[in-house]
């Protein structure tokens, strides 16, 4: 008996790839944007729903960067984050200058505690540091626990970046994943659901926060970040 490899994420193509590859060069549309990416972002909103604004960028470290940015998180500051995740959840914190406060996971769904969240949060209060931002993360597509979650988010008043890169098509009580948060995040680097092999995506809430995001990922260089680790 022999054991063979059972891949995580093995790549599968439709077969049209190339016919849309084609078509950019032939249209002149290599960079930055273009058409593709427009209908992309159009069609990521479509499936979201909840009235969401998709702005694709270089990785979704880069949308996590601009996430924190957006929510003026900044040098000094504290940022909650899954313990049991990928580093790139939390290294756009580092970026900032703020500190990472790892939250270790529950057994249900083994992403963030709620009660241990909350243990934190009292902790970080009272000590005069209230976190900043929350980064919850939707870890191998199962959805953290969201309605615990976005109950003490709510009650402390703190937002939720919510990490859905490994979560395009999970959904939580009829409600899809990218949805919940202040922020959302997905990812298309090689082994996500859908791939571009690289790329990912900020989940926002108005077109006004969108349109910020893309000025900053276009005029400040965020999405072409050396440092960035490709999520």
């Amino acid at each position: 008996m022999t054991n063979s490899k059972i891949w995580l994420s093995s790549p599968h193509m439709g077969g049209t790839e190339q016919k849309y590859v084609q078509e950019a060069f032939d249209t002149n549309w290599v960079a930055p944007l273009g058409p593709n990416v427009t209908g992309f972002e159009q069609d990521l909103e479509h499936y979201i729903k909840e009235n969401k604004h998709v702005a694709a960028l270089s990785s979704g470290t880069s949308a996590i960067h601009l996430a924190l940015i957006l929510l003026g998180i900044k040098a000094g500051d504290e940022v909650i984050c899954q313990s049991f995740t990928f580093s790139a959840s939390a290294n756009p914190i580092l970026y900032q200058g703020a500190t990472p406060i790892f939250i270790d996971s529950e057994p249900e769904t083994w992403n963030i505690c709620p009660k241990a969240l909350e243990k934190a949060i009292k902790d970080r209060i009272a000590k005069g540091k209230k976190p900043k931002a929350i980064i919850g993360v939707h870890l191998y597509g199962m959805p953290f626990k969201v309605d615990e979650i976005k109950a003490l988010a709510q009650q402390y008043e703190i937002p939720i970046i919510e990490d859905s890169a490994e979560a395009l098509g999970s959904s939580y009580k009829g409600k899809k994943c990218g949805s919940f948060g202040d922020f959302g995040i997905l990812s298309f680097n090689g082994n996500k659901i859908i791939t571009t092999s690289g790329g990912g995506a900020l989940v926002a809430p108005t077109k006004e926060i969108k349109n910020k995001a893309v000025f900053l990922q276009h005029n400040l260089g965020i999405m072409l970040l050396i440092i960035n680790i490709p999520r």
